[in-house]
């Protein structure tokens, strides 16, 4: 039997690159969701810089704390993420970069200001859109019919306009929470909290937006 040597050379592996499951995110975070790309594609067209290739958990990790970095994820079925986009007050950046593909969503939440958001578009062209900012008391955004899987989720319930909030029998549990945005994301396709569905491991990258 031949002797280990004593002179094999110890391997250090980088664990934020190897591949691992999809990570569970969702709260407090904005994200798109864009079907019949790859994810080099998706860095490419909308014009991210590389900083790293990561798994999900260091990915994930990475941006819920620093702003200035977007996680774009392997492929997830025919999906690929892009994890903390910084949405504007008037959704131009969201519109601006749906055009670049063919079906295209939006999703946000934060439960400081109450943002909760939600936007499915199709060859660059607004779907459905909507958003409320508690912290001003608004609906920001109304865009489109309401969908087949917001009705099967109440979503009819929800004001489209911020003078219904003004109206002496509206109701304050009729508003949108953390969790609608999480649900209605889930009907729509990619369920951020990974339950219940078979994934492959893999790794995916940190980036930074080179032009506004």
């Amino acid at each position: 039997m031949e002797k280990p040597s004593n002179n094999s050379e110890s391997i250090t592996v980088d664990a934020s690159k190897v591949p691992d499951l999809p990570c569970p995110f969702g709260y407090k975070i904005w994200w798109y969701v864009i079907k019949d790309e790859t994810t080099h594609s998706v860095v490419e067209k909308l014009r991210l810089k590389i900083i790293r290739e990561s798994n999900w958990n260091a990915g994930i990790d990475w941006v819920y704390n620093y702003r200035d970095y977007m996680f774009v994820s392997p492929k997830i079925g025919d999906y690929v993420l892009v994890v903390n986009i910084y949405p504007d007050d008037t959704n131009e950046t969201v519109k601006k970069h749906a055009l670049l593909f063919q079906s295209f969503q939006y999703f946000g939440t934060h439960r400081v200001v109450e943002y909760h958001a939600w936007a499915k578009f199709e060859g660059g062209n607004v779907i459905r859109g909507y958003s409320y900012l508690g912290e001003r008391g608004e609906i920001t955004w109304c865009e489109g019919s309401i969908t087949d899987e917001e009705l099967s989720l109440s979503f009819d319930r929800f004001p489209s306009s911020s003078d219904e909030m003004l109206s002496d029998d509206f109701d304050c549990e009729n508003l949108p929470c953390e969790e609608d945005v999480l649900a209605i994301a889930k009907a729509w396709g990619v369920d951020t909290q990974f339950e219940g569905g078979a994934y492959e491991k893999g790794t995916g990258f940190i980036c930074k937006q080179v032009e506004r």
